[in-house]
Order: C-alpha cells, then sequence, then structure tokens
C-alpha cells in the first residue's frame, strides 16, 4: 500500500503539472474607431493602423494602465487622447490566477475609443492674408 503522505505529494504533482500545461488564455484589445475615417492611429508613439468605414483598428494589449492615442487625418486637427485601460474584476488578484492558467477557454477584455477628428478652419483668402500681415507690420513699432 502506497503511504498517504506519498500520495499526497503525488496529487500535488500532477496538479501543478495540470495548471502549468492549462490553455488558460485571456485576450485583451484595443478598438479604436474615428469620425471621419482614414485617419492614421498611433498608440503610445506607435503607428498601429489608419481607420476604414465599418472597420476599426485593432490594438492588442498585455498590460493594462495608460495609453496616448494620437489620431491625424489630412485636412483635420491632430487629436491626442489619453486613455486608461482598467482590468475587469476577474483580471484583479486572486481571480486573475484561475482566469490566466486555469481557464479552459479564451475570456476577451475588449474596450473601445470613439474619436471624432474637427476639420481644420479653411486658409484665408491670399488678400485678407496679406492685409493681415500689413496691419501687424504697421503695430510692430508699438509693442513694448
Amino acid at each position: 500500500m502506497v503511504p498517504w503522505g506519498a500520495m499526497r505529494t503525488s496529487a500535488t504533482l500532477l496538479l501543478l503539472a495540470l495548471a502549468a500545461c492549462a490553455p488558460g488564455c485571456v485576450e485583451r484589445q484595443l478598438v479604436i474607431e474615428t469620425d471621419p475615417p482614414g485617419a492614421e492611429l498611433f498608440v503610445d508613439g506607435r503607428e498601429v493602423g489608419t481607420t476604414a468605414e465599418g472597420a476599426p483598428v485593432r490594438v492588442t494589449f498585455d498590460a493594462y494602465g495608460t495609453r496616448t492615442v494620437v489620431a491625424r487625418r489630412r485636412g483635420h486637427v491632430p487629436l491626442r487622447r489619453t486613455v486608461t485601460l482598467d482590468p475587469p474584476w476577474w483580471q484583479l488578484f486572486p481571480f486573475d490566477v484561475f482566469t490566466d492558467l486555469l481557464w479552459l477557454g479564451t475570456l476577451r477584455d475588449e474596450h473601445r475609443l470613439e474619436l471624432a477628428l474637427t476639420p481644420r478652419a479653411a486658409p484665408d483668402e491670399p488678400e485678407a492674408l496679406e492685409a493681415r500681415a500689413r496691419h501687424m507690420g504697421l503695430h510692430e513699432e508699438k509693442r513694448p
């Protein structure tokens, strides 16, 4: 007969081996849409793609925290937004041990961000721009 201590040690080692091989997985994504579509997107200074009509850009991430998102499109004012990606309750300790290592499936954590770009103001007519420059030149001498 096998001693109780040896059986318990064997069972513990078996559970640890199964836990190490378990296919637990969490997919984390930041999904970004812009209005209008066609904007180049940068997350933390790294280009991640260009939005299209009905096709947002999906950025995977491993760690929660703060990200800086920049959207640029010709004819529009560039937009910079700081986004905080907070973990869901099941990604907080001690639940994350179970969801990251022991869960027998894939969990998805999706954070959505919608950015509205503002069109740039139309440039002044050449005559109006020249008149403004002359006006500023006349008043430049009066500055302290």
